[in-house]
């Protein structure tokens, strides 16, 4: 038993030793069928996340339909001069003559993922940012990889997806 767990925890030592050498079990990408819109219309981000090692992962997701992948992922979105656009969804408050919007917590759950196997989930960025100005916004998703360490609080390792670039027009 003493060297089951003993293996337990070399396992999971070499897990974060991988995990600081960049190499995450999982690989992120997005895509959208659309990359030029029109002001108003909706915009549709696919996230995939794939398991890219040997062994079972978990991931979160969003609980309940596809198309809330926004709640298992941090999105960014950059506009033409590289300013980090805030999120418009939630909650609007104004403090100091400012208006954030705070989000609204959305609940998740985790899936396991085997060997090569997909998540496959999508979001609507038209309806998380203002993309109400014509110009070139650039979009990147991290999905934040749950990493356990016997003896120690687990943390989240943000796993960057790819850039894309969406064109709004008038």
């Amino acid at each position: 038993m003493k060297s089951i767990a003993a293996l337990a925890v070399l396992a999971a030592a070499l897990q974060t030793v991988c995990f600081a050498q960049g190499k995450s079990p999982i690989s992120v990408s997005i895509t959208t069928p659309a990359p030029v819109a029109k002001i108003g219309e909706a915009i549709k981000v696919d996230v995939t996340v794939k398991n890219t090692s040997d062994r079972s992962v978990k991931l979160y997701k969003a609980l309940g339909p596809d198309g809330q992948a926004e709640a298992a992922n941090q999105i960014d979105v950059l506009d033409g001069d590289g300013k980090k656009l805030p999120r418009i969804d939630g909650l609007a408050v104004e403090v100091r003559g400012q208006i954030y919007h705070r989000q609204m917590p959305m609940s998740r759950t985790m899936i396991r993922l085997d060997p090569g196997q997909s998540n496959e989930d999508f979001l609507i960025l038209s309806s998380l940012f203002d993309l109400s100005k014509p110009g070139k916004y650039t979009v990147t998703v991290g999905h934040g990889l749950r990493v356990d360490v016997p003896g120690a609080d687990p943390y989240l390792l943000n796993v960057p997806s790819n850039t894309i670039t969406i064109t709004v027009t008038e």
